[in-house]
């Protein structure tokens, strides 16, 4: 008999996350499994990359501008949706870490429940915050916690944050057939080295700024290359800003947000990710896939998964993601040739063991 499982997310909408959940859908055995999908939002553009068999649930969450109406309307919501699938599933998972209605639901919807944890969040809550934020996820309702990296794990014991639940480290899956048929869409000529950054277009995490103070610096060193940015987000105007006051507008090229970014990996020389906050960043598989090099900064695994196999590591400052990118630029790097098949299918057992193991 099939069993009925259940993931909880916002929408689908591009992110990585999203990119992420699409990814494990296109990978679970429909022989074995009757799967729903919970969003708040039914929208994105990756609706229509969901197979056929999931059955969609959604939320559809009130958004009105009277802050009264809107609580009392969404908090009924979730009462009404609480007792509609009360255990009504053999195994619920609340995807989207941050999502109220996700980690609100997702324990109630089966009693042999995970909450997945995608981002490093202790970088952003120390202390007491930390433990106001976890609270609010209600993680440790949870019988079970996927990390998507092992620093994620660990950081959060170094701040003495002990889960109750059962705890997994497993990285996401990588839909390597459709990555390699996109990145033959198109044909895309470039003029020269050329480096690609491909993210959600925000200071905070992503840390662009550290990128295009590199890439001012060694152009002025009298370095010749490229830089394509792949991607928008709310400060967006903050680097275009950045390039044009520095006169680096003939150097980096915004091609904005992307459905498939993979024909832009494919004729890049590198990809470079300067981030100071990740979880286990898609870019780092897609990159493997296509068997780009990696310029990153430490963040998620780097340093047990990128560092001299499939690219170079800094810390996370100026100086430091400089000087490895000059060393790209001087040396080059040769990625080990990596096996998506085998990657996804470790992944798949350890998925398998989540939620069949009550």
């Amino acid at each position: 008999m099939k069993k009925n499982i259940i993931f909880c997310a916002y929408n689908l909408d591009v992110g990585g996350i999203e990119t992420a959940l699409v990814s494990l859908l296109n990978n679970l055995d429909y022989q074995k499994y009757n799967i729903y999908l919970f969003l708040v939002k039914k929208e994105g553009i990756f609706l229509d990359r969901i197979p056929k068999q999931v059955k969609i649930i959604t939320f559809n969450i009130c958004e009105s501008k009277n802050v009264i109406f809107r609580k009392a309307i969404n908090f009924f919501k979730l009462q009404y949706f609480k007792l509609k699938y009360k255990n009504k599933f053999d195994f619920a998972a609340a995807y989207a870490t941050t999502i109220k209605a996700c980690t609100k639901l997702a324990y109630h919807f089966s009693k042999n429940n995970a909450i997945w944890i995608h981002g490093d969040f202790t970088k952003e809550f120390h202390g007491k915050a930390l433990k106001k934020f976890t609270k609010y996820i209600n993680v440790q309702k949870y019988k079970k916690i996927i990390f998507v990296a092992n620093s994620i794990k660990e950081n959060f014991n170094k701040e003495g944050i002990i889960f109750n639940g059962k705890s997994y480290v497993f990285n996401n899956f990588i839909d390597y057939n459709r990555i390699n048929k996109l990145a033959e869409e198109k044909i895309i000529k470039k003029r020269k080295m050329t480096l690609v950054n491909v993210s959600r277009h925000e200071e905070k995490a992503k840390n662009l700024l550290l990128l295009l103070k590199c890439v001012k610096r060694l152009i002025d060193d009298g370095y010749d290359f490229d830089l394509w940015m792949v991607g928008d987000g709310p400060d967006h105007s903050l680097y275009t800003d950045y390039v044009q006051k520095n006169n680096l507008n003939d150097v980096v090229k915004f091609l904005g947000q992307k459905s498939n970014p993979f024909i832009y990996y494919k004729v890049a020389d590198a990809v470079v990710l300067s981030s100071f906050l990740e979880g286990n960043p898609v870019v780092f598989i897609e990159a493997k896939v296509l068997g780009k090099p990696i310029i990153t900064t430490n963040v998620s695994d780097a340093l047990i998964d990128i560092k001299d196999k499939y690219g170079i590591v800094t810390d996370i400052s100026e100086d430091g993601f400089y000087k490895g990118l000059k060393e790209f630029l001087d040396r080059g790097f040769q990625p080990q040739k990596f096996n998506p098949e085998q990657f996804n299918k470790e992944i798949l057992q350890k998925l398998t063991q989540v939620i069949d193991n009550d």
